[in-house]
């Protein structure tokens, strides 16, 4: 008996035989799946022409003594495909053959898939524990360990090693270390001490993330922190900076027991937590400004015409005097400015000067390095409001964690006074402001003693009692004159100029406003009230 024209015409495979597993007939589906043709099938033996798979189980179907109905699913190497096989025993043996690769191929494509998102969901929910963790940390040694706790020694990563920069001398030293893999920190610290090509070092150098695929076969790593990492298991490393803005403060490397062990979703996960806890590391390294012994304030001249402010000042024809900056936290730098305070104003009118001060406010609204140039009027007279949003000298001092306390601007160069970090290398930071202006020259370096009883040191309890918001509020809504009478700023342009919303802007605004009340008169209740 031979196919029918239904079975012959079917889209899937069916192949005839007898009880002894002769081939009878086979349609052109089957003999394409089996990459054979009918004519070459008819009369063989099933278990000879069909292709053999590693189990073997359509062989075992047809060897006993009776054919019995079954069902499976295989790969067979020689034709390289999944083949689902349906057994029918009725008045004929029909044997249905499908081609399943394509179906088990998605499937598995799938389970890839999954596996990989199972992965980044796992590696963002351990960063999303470290972050909340660094927020909260209380010096710069408990973010480093908080980051290697949580990181090394988990089924993950089996070790974890975090390095804050020093300035000084611009190296790396070891602030923490987590996993079971002691020698390979202490290899670490002498690759560091010897200035070897260490992942970490190059990240620092770079600012850039550094992944070596292969530990022990990366001949760029010095030698003893390849054996250590060889002993212990670990064979890939990932090494992020921990930076802010374009300052890189320290690195944190991860090594995985598997060879090229770091995904992409993993690498922007840790870079996320790399540039998190840079914030936190530069937010922690101002708290030590405030409430340092000492302040090193440092006077800069930068003599570049292509600098916005001395630009403006060129073109206008008239000095101008930066009087207060306001980092808004986008990198961006809110600048309160005055066009009497550079130069000899005698015998200027209040005509002259207002003519003056709108000069300069077309001339800052034209130039692309500005956003969001206002007019204030203030008790002195009218001032200008002017944001920087590109690369400046400004900017690059903001972005290093000074404090810009005063600039003067002229025709050909500018001035600025600033407060430094009291860890922070001076030489570094002057050449990041060369980098943005030329002709750049450090005037002075002074360390200026802060006592107990300085206004400095009221400034400084009282930060400890603000929040960064609060205190960019406060600040300013002080310098856009909202507090004068007549004002010269409305909570809604205060409010525009740093973005936010006019309710979000009073909110921050009476809770900074009762900080700082209340630590005046908590104050002055230590001094024996009077009957007046």
């Amino acid at each position: 008996m031979t196919l029918d024209d239904r079975l012959q015409a079917a889209p899937i495979g069916v192949i005839e035989t007898s009880t002894d597993g002769r081939v009878v007939d086979a349609n052109e589906a089957a003999a394409t799946t089996l990459e054979t043709t009918p004519e070459s099938l008819h009369g063989t033996d099933i278990r000879d022409e069909f292709p053999k798979s590693a189990a073997g189980t359509l062989r075992a179907t047809f060897d006993g003594d009776s054919v019995t109905a079954r069902s499976f699913e295989e790969y067979y190497p020689r034709i390289d495909r999944w083949l689902s096989v349906d057994v029918h025993v009725g008045e004929t043996i029909l044997v249905y053959v499908r081609d399943r690769t394509e179906r088990r191929e998605d499937a598995e494509r799938v389970e890839r898939l999954e596996r990989r998102l199972e992965r980044v969901q796992d590696i963002n929910g351990l960063v999303a524990a470290v972050l909340r963790r660094v927020i909260d940390a209380s010096d710069r040694t408990a973010v480093g360990q908080t980051v290697c706790e949580r990181l090394g020694g988990t089924d993950r990563y089996r070790f974890a090693w975090v390095g804050e920069r020093d300035f000084p001398d611009d190296s790396l030293q070891t602030l923490a270390a987590a996993g079971d893999a002691p020698d390979l920190r202490d290899q670490i610290g002498d690759a560091l001490e010897a200035e070897g090509t260490l992942p970490e070092q190059t990240a620092l150098e770079t600012g850039e993330t550094q992944v070596v695929a292969a530990i022990a076969e990366d001949e760029t790593v010095p030698r003893g922190v390849r054996r250590a990492a060889f002993g212990n298991g670990l064979q890939s490393c990932l090494a992020v900076p921990l930076a802010y803005r374009d300052t890189t403060y320290g690195v944190v490397s991860v090594y995985s027991g598997r060879e090229d062990g770091f995904s992409d979703g993993e690498r922007a996960g840790l870079e996320t937590l790399g540039r998190v806890a840079g914030f936190a590391i530069r937010a922690l390294r101002q708290e030590d400004l405030l409430v340092a012994d000492t302040l090193t304030e440092v006077t800069i001249d930068v003599g570049d015409e292509s600098v916005p402010l001395v630009r403006a000042a060129r073109e206008a024809g008239c000095p101008i005097a930066l009087e207060g900056a306001v980092p808004r936290g986008d990198g961006a730098v809110v600048c309160y400015l005055d066009t009497e305070q550079g130069g000899d104003d005698t015998g200027a009118t209040a005509e002259g000067s207002d003519g003056m001060v709108s000069e300069l406010e077309d001339m800052l609204a034209d130039d692309e390095a500005v956003t969001d140039v206002r007019r204030i009027e203030d008790e002195g007279g009218p001032q200008l409001q002017a944001t920087l949003v590109s690369e400046t000298p400004v900017t690059t001092l903001v972005a290093w964690g000074a404090t810009v306390t005063s600039a003067e601007y002229t025709a050909d160069s500018g001035r600025l006074v600033a407060e430094a970090p009291p860890d922070g290398d001076v030489r570094r930071l002057v050449e990041a402001v060369d980098a943005t202006a030329a002709e750049t020259d450090l005037v002075s370096k002074a360390e200026t003693p802060r006592t107990s009883d300085s206004p400095e040191a009221f400034r400084s309890d009282l930060d400890e009692r603000l929040t960064d918001r609060q205190r960019t509020v406060l600040r300013t809504a002080h310098l856009s004159g909202y507090f004068a009478s007549p004002r010269g700023s409305t909570s809604e342009e205060v409010a525009e100029t740093l973005d936010i919303a006019g309710s979000t802007l009073l909110y921050h605004l009476r809770r900074a406003e009762q900080e700082l009340v209340g630590a005046y008169f908590e104050t002055d209740r230590e001094s024996p009230p009077t009957d007046g």
